[in-house]
């Protein structure tokens, strides 16, 4: 049972009333004329039961008259009219919304294209940092190659150099030993200057030869170790300017480094912004056929308004001429028995 105490007939009766000020008898209109009582579930089933029975008194075209007939086209032509007015300008919005929405997708879509041309002038730059970086690589391997060369020259010359000092003292060793045999040569002849005079000058000349000799061996040995000694002082400043070069490519190499990973970031930051332009671009997309769904479903219900409203009128006219009827009926029979 209803709330309220509402009935069909309560609520056929509203609808009469509602359609009478030219109103639209929709269920918020019927539950206001009924005093705000009744369920609406309640009152769309008796409407639902009225438009039926309507329907089916319809069937009998003979029952309208001419006039209803005009009032119900021209009603239709009206509604037609207003509803295609609502409709052309929900569409003109609607067409609005969507260009505005269209230009956005494009405007969005140039944007993408320009963040991809950005992102392959960063990958170029990556791989010729890349390359840099595997020359300047090579070029650290060789002067490691150098150093390494270096490091056996060194080696190589000091023993070269400890062999010269050994041999010097072996020579000064001998000059000494030889000295000493001269000393103890002339304290020995000396006893015998008179009878060996002329041996021994000759033996002086030939031991003095001999130290000339010597001498002269120990000049060019003393200049060999000099130039060794140069040699050295040369491959150490070398060694010493091969490790600053060492020392000036890993500082580049590490300031490469880091604006490479900057550089990375910078490309994981603009690939994220192009990912959420691409997802709003999406969410755009979307609501652009939401809004289009929406376009269909509002003129879906406006031709139900159209439809359901002419069936109302008819509906409304068709009971006003039964009414009249059966009132000319009631008149007639009452007047019957009286004549």
């Amino acid at each position: 049972m209803a709330r309220g105490g509402i009935n069909k007939a309560l609520v056929t009766r509203a609808h009469q009333a509602v359609l009478a000020r030219g109103e639209n008898p929709s269920i918020d209109a019927i539950r206001i004329e009924l005093g705000n009582t009744g369920s609406k579930s309640t009152i769309h089933r008796y409407l639902k039961e009225l438009e039926e029975e309507a329907s089916t008194r319809l069937d009998d075209e003979a029952l309208l008259s001419q006039p209803i007939k005009d009032l119900i086209a021209r009603l239709a032509s009206r509604l037609q009219e207003e509803a295609h007015g609502i409709v052309e300008e929900s569409k003109s919005r609607y067409e609005h919304q969507i260009k505005e929405l269209s230009d956005r997708c494009t405007a969005l879509t140039q944007e993408a294209g320009q963040l991809g041309d950005q992102q392959k002038v960063l990958e170029s730059r990556l791989d010729e940092t890349s390359a840099q970086l595997a020359a300047k690589s090579a070029a650290c391997d060789a002067l490691d190659k150098q150093l390494n060369e270096a490091g056996q020259r060194e080696a190589s010359t000091t023993a070269l150099l400890k062999e010269k000092q050994a041999h010097i003292e072996s020579l000064e060793e001998k000059h000494r030993h030889s000295r000493e045999a001269l000393e103890h040569y002339r304290e020995s002849v000396k006893e015998q200057r008179d009878q060996d005079q002329r041996r021994h000058e000759q033996q002086i000349q030939q031991l003095q030869a001999e130290i000339r000799t010597l001498n002269q061996t120990i000049s060019v040995k003393q200049g060999d170790l000099t130039q060794l000694n140069k040699d050295n002082a040369r491959l150490v400043s070398e060694l010493g300017a091969a490790r600053k070069a060492t020392q000036d490519l890993e500082s580049k190499l590490n300031r490469t480094d880091a604006k490479l990973e900057d550089a990375n970031k910078q490309l994981q930051t603009q690939t994220t912004d192009l990912q959420q332009y691409a997802d709003s671009a999406q969410r755009q997309a979307s609501q652009i056929d939401e809004l289009t769904q929406r376009l269909e479903s509002a003129q879906s219900k406006v031709q139900d308004f159209t439809v359901s409203q002419a069936k109302l009128e008819t509906e409304l006219s068709v009971k006003n001429d039964m009414i009249e009827r059966l009132m000319a009926e009631k008149r007639r029979q009452h007047d019957k028995p009286a004549t």
